[in-house]
């Protein structure tokens, strides 16, 4: 039985029988129409960080002892719930990235650019509990590594952000902290 037919047997004691056959196929359509837009809808990025515990992500993250002259990260909606814009600040580089849902796919995507020329591109998933980006990186000399960059809230009071290439056990992790007025 195909969904058109379905929707038929369905609709049928709802539509009057005087109904023209025009009016009811109108009908079944509008209703496939709206079965489709509801159940195809991908989550936005903003309900997708909700259930992975990120909703206190946006806002500037730094280094504890210094106050962000090491290391800092900032969150911003660039589109509310859609588009998520990433900037990160240390002495030695700049970047800036953009994290959104994928509508076809519903993957969390990730494309970031570096003041150096360097560009990344890469998938945020659930790896262990735990967001984890992986990031397919190209610097300016045109060498290439894959990166796995992983955050978690803590007490929504610190951001451990973690990362190391990708097929290696041995990484960094660094606590990040609400920047102080």
């Amino acid at each position: 039985m195909t969904i058109i037919e379905g929707l038929r047997r369905l609709l049928v004691g709802c539509i009057a029988p005087s109904m023209k056959t025009t009016a009811r196929l109108a009908l079944i359509l509008s209703s496939l129409l709206l079965c489709v837009t509801v159940s195809a809808r991908a989550e936005n990025l903003g309900e997708i960080l909700e259930r992975a515990e990120l909703g206190a992500l946006t806002g500037t993250w730094v280094d504890e002892d210094s106050n962000g002259e090491a290391v800092t990260v900032t969150y911003t909606w660039r589109i509310r719930n859609h588009v998520l814009g990433l900037s990160v600040k240390s002495p030695e580089m700049r970047s800036e990235a953009m994290i959104a849902v994928d509508p076809r796919s519903g993957d969390v995507v990730h494309a970031s650019a570096n003041d150096e020329g360097g560009i990344g591109q890469g998938k945020w998933a659930e790896e262990n509990g735990v967001a984890t980006l992986t990031l397919k990186v190209v610097n300016a000399d045109q060498e290439k590594m894959t990166l796995k960059i992983t955050h978690r809230i803590v007490d929504n009071k610190q951001l451990v952000v973690g990362m190391k290439e990708a097929d290696s056990s041995e990484g960094e992790e660094i606590t990040l902290v609400r920047k102080a007025e």
